[in-house]
């Protein structure tokens, strides 16, 4: 059973559902915007001074070009360049700028789901589940909050 926290207007230092998330939709897509376009890609480059490799690329860009690379990685590693854990740069290729829109998209449909169970409602105290709600949990990482 979840539990339901009072109404932001019993709590003046509780930020109430719908900014949160909205605060995360303007994060997401503000970030969006200024990112390299995707798709993004990985690949293993070994740098020829060893000290570097560019791990996420852009096919929005001429492959080879400053543009093309998302994000330069790596460290000196035995005398060679390499990226010390590869997993990482699968992950940000996995969340390139089309998975931040979808994201900034479904939060803000949940932003204006619970915006309307409190107009309908009067209040804001059951619109949301503030311990459970997924999108709410999202949107305060992305905030830099706590889950």
């Amino acid at each position: 059973m979840s539990t339901i926290i009072p109404s932001a207007t019993q709590d003046a230092k509780h930020t109430s559902p719908v900014a949160e998330l909205r605060a995360a939709v303007a994060k997401l897509r503000k970030h969006v915007k200024h990112a390299t376009d995707g798709p993004w890609v990985t690949s293993t480059v070994w740098s020829p001074r060893a000290t570097a490799t560019s791990a996420v690329y852009s096919h929005a860009h001429p492959t080879g070009t400053v543009e093309s690379e998302v994000v330069a990685s790596g460290k000196i590693r035995s005398g060679y360049g390499g990226i010390r854990e590869p997993w990482n740069a699968e992950y940000i290729a996995l969340m390139q700028p089309a998975v931040g829109k979808a994201l900034a998209d479904w939060l803000e449909l949940e932003a204006d789901v619970i915006e309307a169970r409190i107009i309908e409602d009067g209040s804001d105290e059951f619109a949301v589940d503030l311990g459970q709600d997924h999108a709410l949990i999202v949107a305060r990482l992305i905030n830099g909050g706590a889950r």
